[in-house]
């Protein structure tokens, strides 16, 4: 046998042997391994022939699958080949965390630093809320956040932020496995490269940490009594995930959202045993100071709190704007949410809520505008060409510096995004584009879903149509 047709055959008995108990169809083996159809059956032939596959009819298509173990030449492929693939992303990763951690001493991994201020400050009887930065920026969050920080308290600086750094690139490479293993690569490379992400490790976020909780309690605890848990804490260290609570309220998921709201609220408990001054202070005085959370009338906040500062509109005008604009557009999200939610589709359930909270928060920095990022992966309804530009839309307003480019429509870019995610873009029905899923049986598929086949192939822990009872 030639080299090229080693190699080819080689190929294919990898992508055989990535899931030896399936059956295969030539299309699905044929894109796994790079290969035309015409290249393709020659080769499993071949293979037949030589005792190496089986073949037979499975839903009116032929079928193929390994008749022993793996060979040799195949293992070693389907060895090297995931870390091939993950060798982009990691690339990413490694050149942004040199520069993360190349800046000055002073100004590297800023957030992080106003976490252990904050924490080394209260281990010494001063107050979380007392502290501010080198950067002139204060401690925000609630007391609980303060209780899970503390152990950070006196840790070398360096050593910390090499640490977190790191758990924040793995946190990444988990996210994009929990949405779908065999294009976890892709969305991973997208995510590091994503201005959110970006964010994050430059700022030494916790951002990132309570998006992955959050989409973890959504996409793989959807079946489990523990459902709720994980938004009920995220929301306990960070205000803004709540707006999760009435999203399972809504999908009929009642005791997750119990459990949610008894989390956050048990958590604020031990808090405010743990630090009741702080606490007495955080809930009737500093959770109303929107100013501390820095300079909220930059671009980075795209918040529509933002764009009305911007405006420099007045502040009981703002508010109403933000009270009644801002909430319709969240009630229609989490009415939609709700929706797709009971449909079986979680995902896109978790996205419209995430813009929807973009939206509503005070203050939205790049950092919490990760949902934005995963709206590429919505099943939009529309002529083929809508479905090939939204992903294409989505991925340059959040990888490319679009809002830096000026006033009144592109410093806003991001704000119209969330916007049009959470009230306004027509999707399908998670069931239509079936090739999304390992549960396919037609052999036709939606037109124009191409470039969002190619980086998603949905968990059936998710998906309605793989998924028994949604």
């Amino acid at each position: 046998m030639s080299g090229g047709r080693a190699s080819s055959s080689g190929a294919v008995l990898a992508s055989l042997a990535a899931d030896p108990g399936r059956d295969r169809h030539g299309l699905d083996l044929a894109r796994q391994a790079g290969l035309s159809s015409g290249s393709l059956y020659p080769i499993l032939v071949r293979l037949q022939r030589a005792g190496l596959i089986e073949a037979h009819w499975s839903a009116g298509r032929r079928a193929y699958r390994l008749t022993g173990p793996v060979p040799a030449a195949a293992a070693r492929r389907r060895s090297l080949r995931p870390a091939l693939l993950w060798l982009p992303a990691a690339l990413a990763a490694l050149i942004t965390a040199w520069a993360v951690l190349a800046r000055p001493a002073d100004v590297r991994l800023s957030d992080l630093a106003v976490y252990t201020g904050a924490v080394e400050g209260l281990t010494h009887g001063a107050s979380l809320y007392d502290f501010i930065s080198a950067g002139n920026a204060p401690f925000t969050y609630p007391p609980f956040a303060g209780l899970v920080f503390l152990p950070l308290a006196g840790a070398p600086a360096v050593a910390l932020q090499l640490a977190w750094t790191l758990a924040t690139i793995v946190t990444v490479a988990g996210l994009a496995l929990l949405l779908g293993r065999p294009a976890a690569p892709a969305y991973a490379l997208v995510l590091v490269l994503s201005a959110p992400v970006s964010s994050d490790l430059k700022y030494g976020q916790v951002s990132l940490f309570l998006a992955a909780l959050i989409a973890v309690d959504l996409l793989a605890l959807r079946r489990s009594r523990w459902q709720g848990l994980l938004i009920g804490l995220a929301a306990a260290i960070k205000l803004t995930p709540l707006i999760f609570i009435p999203l399972l309220w809504l999908a009929g998921r009642r005791r997750a959202a119990v459990l949610a709201a008894a989390t956050f609220a048990g958590c604020g408990a031990l808090a405010g045993l743990a630090l009741p001054a702080d606490s007495w202070r955080f809930w009737t005085t500093e959770v109303l100071h929107v100013s501390r959370l820095g300079y909220i009338t930059s671009v980075g906040n795209q918040s529509l709190n933002g764009a009305l500062l911007r405006l420099e509109l007045s502040a009981p005008l703002r508010s109403a704007i933000v009270l009644v604009a801002g909430g319709a557009i969240a009630a229609l999200a989490l009415h939609r949410a709700a929706r797709l939610a009971r449909a079986g589709d979680w995902f896109s359930a978790l996205v419209l809520t995430g813009a929807a909270g973009v939206v509503l928060s005070p203050v939205s920095w790049t950092h919490h505008q990760i949902w934005l990022v995963l709206a590429a992966l919505l099943p939009v309804r529309g002529p083929d060409w809508a479905r090939r530009a939204w992903p294409a839309l989505v991925l340059a307003v959040m990888l490319l510096p679009v809002p830096a480019l000026g006033p009144p429509l592109w410093s806003n870019a991001r704000l119209l995004l969330a916007i049009t995610i959470a009230a306004l873009l027509p999707l399908a029905p998670r069931a239509l584009p079936s090739r999304w899923c390992g549960g396919a049986t037609s052999r036709t598929s939606a037109p124009g879903l191409d470039f969002l086949c190619l980086l998603r192939r949905a968990d059936s822990r998710w998906c309605s149509c793989c998924a028994p009872g949604g």
